[in-house]
């Protein structure tokens, strides 16, 4: 499914500069219309960064962190996406509501990284009208969560 470019490129000019695509999915050829190019696929991962708090029981866990996020974008009005922390590196996190990478595989990266754990996000996705599932939304609840900490997550 996806998303689009229009969606994507709406939310780089309101407060996501750095988002990118990374991944699109494949559409039909064009039927008999003159054009010349494929047309572009639907955008099925992104990346970009969400700056949250360090985390963890430290004194510093209120500090300022900048995440990398890859976020897969392919089932968005299903499921809350998938969302993996590029950098900092796992062994540098200690926000409670990430997983360590050994938990799941990023198949955009190709290799496993630490993902964000929803937990009652997830289910407030599955609640919300579709209409509201949408790629701001998601990024919105991303980040909210660096934001804060559930410190009964069973994440970290």
């Amino acid at each position: 499914m996806g998303v689009t470019d229009a969606a994507v490129q709406q939310l780089a000019a309101s407060g996501y500069p750095d988002l990118g695509v990374i991944a699109r999915g494949v559409t039909p050829p064009p039927r008999r219309s003159g054009r010349t190019t494929e047309p572009t696929g639907p955008v099925m991962a992104i990346r970009l960064s969400v700056t949250g708090i360090r985390g963890g029981r430290d004194p510093d866990r209120l500090a300022r962190c900048p995440y990398l996020l890859i976020v897969d974008v392919s089932n968005l009005g299903a499921a809350i996406p998938p969302a993996w922390v590029r950098t900092p590196a796992d062994r540098d996190i200690r926000h409670v509501n990430i997983w360590p990478s050994a938990k799941n595989y990023c198949p955009w990266a190709g290799s496993w990284l630490p993902s964000l754990c929803w937990n009652t996000f997830a289910a407030g996705w599955r609640q919300a009208p579709p209409s509201h599932r949408t790629l701001g939304n998601a990024l919105e609840y991303a980040k909210q969560l660096l934001n804060a900490e559930n410190h009964v997550s069973p994440a970290r």
